[in-house]
């Protein structure tokens, strides 16, 4: 490969979105948004500019490990949220997206101490749920 060639190259893998970056992106902009969190807010927390976290949530740049760390603690989320629905792959299935108020009810869910109440909530849910046709 030419050095010309190699140029190339780089310049475009710096210029394509990874899939990878983009589905934390997306999933950073669910958690963001159905906490009705700001970027001017969530960067000012994790200290970085609201430019920053606009990037991160498009998949132009990528979230580093200790960020996403801050981010998971701030929102007192397992950091493997962001990494739900992506295949081994790194391809996403854009309908499995759950929608604000999805992420919003489970994350509240999840705050519920394990127990009998927790219990009894899951049971309601699934009540009200409509089932699928299979």
């Amino acid at each position: 490969m030419s050095i010309l060639q190699r140029m190339r190259f780089v310049t475009t893998a710096k210029t394509e979105r990874d899939p990878i970056d983009v589905h934390v992106g997306a999933r950073l902009r669910l958690v963001r948004t159905s906490r009705r969190l700001s970027l001017e807010e969530l960067g000012r927390q994790i200290g970085v500019t609201y430019q920053q976290i606009q990037k991160y949530e498009t998949g132009s740049n990528r979230v580093s490990a200790a960020t996403l760390f801050r981010i998971s603690q701030l929102f007192e989320i397992s950091p493997t949220f962001f990494f739900e629905g992506l295949a081994a792959d790194g391809s996403q299935d854009e309908a499995a997206m759950p929608s604000p108020e999805v992420v919003q009810s489970s994350l509240a869910l999840g705050r519920i101490p394990d127990g009998e109440i927790r219990h009894r909530l899951r049971l309601l849910i699934d009540a009200l749920a409509p089932t699928q046709a299979r």
